[in-house]
């Protein structure tokens, strides 16, 4: 049994977040549902990802762009470490956390808040894909990525997130382009995360999101 729990030990979690503040966060939605339907939304899928978080085997450690102390002690009294994003844009900050992170964990996952279907399964499957490459990818429906995770610290440097279109339907391809001196890169099965409107009633028709 201790082998099998073996990989997720030397695994550090890092689950990256908004802090929710109303108007700032999920706006695709906003102009269909309102600000305070798309606060309750990314609240809710950021609850349900910091609980798996805290059923990870491994350390896991919540990621905020801001400080919420409200939200840092919910995280703490689960049982997760709580820190800051550091740097500019979204793909500087990833490349730090991992960097950062593999200096404490042989391996690191990073994982969003907004995709309902992220499990233990899958975080285990991630794992399992740095057994034969340096870097894994979690696909997403809609050409992004809801996973990326990495065992070796030298790939993370400066840049490297350089030309990536973060946040729109070309993530996925142009990270393996930047990536493409670290080959070969796992790529996992596609899951889908909540981003517009149709997400949200796909999300309630499957019972998760009320």
């Amino acid at each position: 049994m201790a082998a099998e729990r073996a990989p997720a030990m030397d695994t550090l979690l890092l689950v990256f977040a908004r802090a929710p503040r109303r108007g700032r966060v999920k706006t695709r939605l906003v102009p269909e549902l309102g600000e305070d339907t798309a606060l309750d939304v990314h609240q809710r899928l950021l609850d349900r990802t910091l609980r798996e978080a805290a059923a990870f085997a491994g350390r896991a450690r919540l990621m905020l762009d801001d400080h919420d102390d409200r939200l840092a002690a919910h995280a703490r009294e689960i049982g997760l470490e709580v820190g800051l994003q550091h740097g500019g844009g979204l793909g500087e900050r990833m490349n730090a956390a991992l960097r950062d992170g593999l200096q404490e964990a042989p391996r690191v996952l990073l994982v969003g808040s907004d995709c309902p279907v992220l499990d233990q399964t899958y975080l285990a499957l991630a794992m399992d894909g740095l057994d034969n490459a340096r870097v894994v990818l979690g696909a997403s429906e809609d050409g992004g990525y809801v996973l990326i995770g990495g065992s070796d610290a030298s790939v993370w440097h400066d840049g490297r997130f350089e030309g990536v279109r973060l946040g729109t339907d070309y993530a996925m391809a142009d990270t393996l382009v930047a990536l493409n001196d670290v080959a070969p890169v796992t790529v996992l099965p596609p899951l889908w995360d909540v981003d517009i409107p149709e997400d949200v009633t796909r999300a309630r028709n499957l019972g998760v999101l009320p």
